[in-house]
């Protein structure tokens, strides 16, 4: 095999064998060409067949990437590979497997809004009160337990306060819900192959034959879970192959642990370390500048991205008055790139920021797209349909079931539905068995023909799985439901919008038919509930790009605009002794390399928080980690001092105690931003204490000394 095109260590990479390999695959340093050519060399070279092939990444386009990648590599069949996200595959395994666990191999996927509802649901039924129980936190709490492998059982024992009382109580009935309505959630998919392997080692032991060499993509996002997957499949063989970089783990929130790749020798023994960092994508300066801010992190594995690229543009500085003041600037940069604006990003900490970039964008005619705001399929419009189908092919699911019982309208109301569910569960199987039992629910004669009119299309189309496509099921109850003259009879922008999408949606069926020829609509449920906004970006329209930094991992683009470095908001943390700081590092350091050839920076003097006034902000730490040298400081607004000034000022004043010019209580100060005030408290010594500043106006602030870059007035 043409091993030609790596360099050294990436050729050291994928001829390694006989030992579990660790590849630290710094940004831009070949991770994706190192992980395809390791699996055609085990298929040219070793000799293994591809059906014994596994490998696993984090979305969807890094898998079907993946997958067309080695598609040329390799001159043989090698549609029995197992490529896709830890979600498919594990999705894969149940569908074949999950009836030992007791439920149905057409089980439902919920995402994370149908998670919810059910969360809200359960409250509910506890008779819990939902302004003081609110689902999105308990829903988050129970998904922070499963990433962390603490089953209900776990909770029994820590329920001494009223909070973690109600949380086991709805840990429990929320996963009794689960199971009633035959559907798993997102963490489940990850949760129950390991109870499998634990309940069942004969399935292991399948697994662990069929899936001789494992390879993990981005190995440091993975979480308890995963990693437990991954050994169980894995630590038997050792036939293993990692690849990641501990400075781009950013997913500590929602359970991705860090100490997986740090500690990957612990985990699987002698193992071979291999280390890529030359880098194909970004300059010298952006490299600089990213090694200069994540190198202050203590834990990491030490590793420096160099290129051949040469050094390229300075990083770009631009100051704001405010964040509107911010958003024209954006504009005025992303001008420059007008005939090529798919060359473009923009990225930002959180995505409240978007909205005022893009409402200059939208002023000024710039056409742009936001990977991160309402998806496709999470649109109302989309999900009623979705609903109808998942009742379809699971007739327990209770989510879907309430959400359409009256869309279109059929006089169903909310006493109606209580009904309806008191007497399912005292006496049904399935909502289908409603149809035999009408006339014993306790319903108007209006609400009873509705009812057994919904029942009895949903019995018609299910009658049809079997023998038809999908796509002639779904539009032949689109067309039954009269969905067309529902919305278009309503002559808004919004509803003519919705029924387009409900045709978009329809296309989606007949690509995914095409795509897959024996394929049914429960493999395609469960390919659409893993979709994510990646999934369906678009990088060939002319169009700018706007997102926060965690959906632009695995992203490049020839220019990146990152907004907002606020202390604050980027980092994040909302005190300066966060521990949290490092993974706000690594946070920035991803932002930054997805650039190819320019990065700006840019921050705002003041910024309007959930729609309130201005608040004073301070310039990002991350900003003065970065080598001065390496700035472009020339599209600071000419009305400000230059960011340096007051710095320069100050440094020779750098301790506060121990200076000939000490700052001490009632000495009188000034700042670039509050102006003139008098000092009334200081906390603790040194760069780190903390002043209590009374300014003009009467205007209060606590300041850490080292980040206030204040000036002397009198000592």
């Amino acid at each position: 095999m043409d091993l030609t095109n790596l360099n050294k260590n990436q050729k050291k990479a994928v001829e390694k064998i006989g030992l579990p390999v660790l590849v630290f695959a710094g940004a831009g340093s070949g991770k994706t060409r190192v992980l395809t050519y390791k699996i055609a060399y085990l298929i040219n070279e070793i000799g293994l067949p591809p059906e014994n092939i596994l490998a696993v990444t984090f979305t969807n386009k890094a898998a079907q990437e993946m997958k067309s990648r080695v598609f040329e590599l390799v001159n043989q069949d090698i549609s029995g590979i197992n490529i896709g996200t830890f979600h498919s595959i594990s999705a894969q395994i149940l569908r074949r497997e999950i009836h030992n666990l007791g439920f149905s191999n057409s089980f439902t996927i919920y995402d994370q809004q149908d998670s919810r509802s059910l969360v809200k649901k359960v409250i509910k039924n506890l008779n819990l009160d939902l302004k003081q129980i609110e689902p999105k936190s308990f829903q988050t709490r129970i998904s922070n337990a499963k990433n962390s492998l603490l089953s209900v059982e776990h909770f029994k024992n820590f329920s001494d306060n009223y909070s973690d009382k109600k949380f086991y109580e709805i840990y429990k009935s929320y996963q009794e819900e689960l199971k009633n309505c035959d559907s798993l959630d997102f963490d489940d998919l990850l949760l129950l192959p390991l109870k499998l392997f634990k309940e069942f080692p004969d399935r292991l032991q399948k697994y662990r034959n069929k899936f001789q060499y494992v390879l993990v993509d981005e190995y440091q996002d993975t979480n308890k879970p995963q990693f437990e997957f991954i050994y169980s499949l894995a630590n038997e063989h050792k036939n293993i192959f990692v690849v990641g970089d501990d400075d781009q783990s950013i997913y500590g929130w929602r359970g991705a642990d860090i100490s997986n790749i740090l500690n990957f020798r612990e985990a699987f023994g002698e193992s071979h370390i291999e280390k890529l960092e030359q880098n194909y994508r970004s300059t010298n300066n952006i490299l600089q500048a990213a090694w200069s801010v994540v190198s202050k992190n203590t834990n990491r594995s030490e590793k420096k991205l160099w290129t051949e690229n040469g050094s390229g543009d300075l990083i770009n500085l631009l100051e704001s008055f405010d964040d509107r003041h911010e958003a024209k600037q954006i504009y005025n940069l992303v001008l420059k790139f007008k005939n090529n604006l798919n060359e473009i990003a923009i990225l930002y900490r959180t995505n409240s920021q978007s909205r005022i970039i893009e409402d200059r964008l939208r002023i000024e005619n710039i056409p742009y797209q936001i990977i991160g705001g309402v998806k496709f399929y999470d649109r109302k419009e989309i999900k009623d349909v979705l609903a109808y189908i998942r009742l379809l092919v699971n007739n327990n699911d209770s989510i879907s079931f309430e959400r359409i019982i009256n869309f279109p309208p059929r006089g169903i109301g909310k006493s109606s539905l209580e009904k309806i569910n008191e007497f399912y569960l005292t006496t049904s199987n399935s909502y289908l068995d409603l149809l035999n039992s009408i006339n014993e629910i306790n319903l108007g004669q209006k609400q009873k023909v509705s009812l057994n009119d919904f029942l009895g299309l949903i019995k018609k189309y299910k009658s049809e799985i079997d023998f038809k496509k999908g796509s002639e099921i779904v539009k032949s109850m689109i067309q039954d439901l009269q969905l067309e003259n529902y919305y278009l009879k309503q002559k808004t922008d919004e509803s003519i919008d919705r029924w387009n999408n409900i045709q978009e949606f329809l296309a989606g069926i007949e690509e995914f038919e095409i795509n897959n020829p024996e394929s049914n609509l429960v493999e395609y449920l469960e390919e659409i509930s893993l979709l994510t906004d990646i999934d369906r970006w678009n990088d060939s329209e002319n169009r700018v790009t706007l997102m926060t930094v965690h959906s632009s991992k695995g992203l490049e683009f020839d220019n990146i605009v990152i907004a907002g470095l606020e202390d604050g908001l980027f980092p994040i943390i909302r005190s300066f002794e966060d521990d949290n700081i490092e993974e706000e590092r690594r946070l920035f350091y991803v932002a930054l390399t997805r650039a190819k050839k320019s990065v700006n920076i840019s921050y705002a003097k003041s910024r309007r928080q959930f729609g309130g006034s201005p608040i004073i902000t301070t310039k990002s730490r991350f900003i003065k980690e970065i080598p001065e040298k390496i700035i472009n400081y020339n599209l600071v607004h000419k009305k400000t001092n230059h960011p340096t000034d007051n710095y320069r000022k100050i440094n020779k004043f750098s301790n506060p105690r121990n200076s000939s010019n000490e700052i001490v209580v009632n000495s009188l100060v000034e700042h670039k931003v509050f102006g003139k005030g008098k000092v009334l408290k200081i906390e603790g010594i040194g760069d780190n204490s903390k002043l209590t500043i009374k300014f003009y106006n009467n205007v209060v602030k606590k300041l850490i000394y080292k980040y206030a870059n204040l000036t002397i007035i009198k000592g």
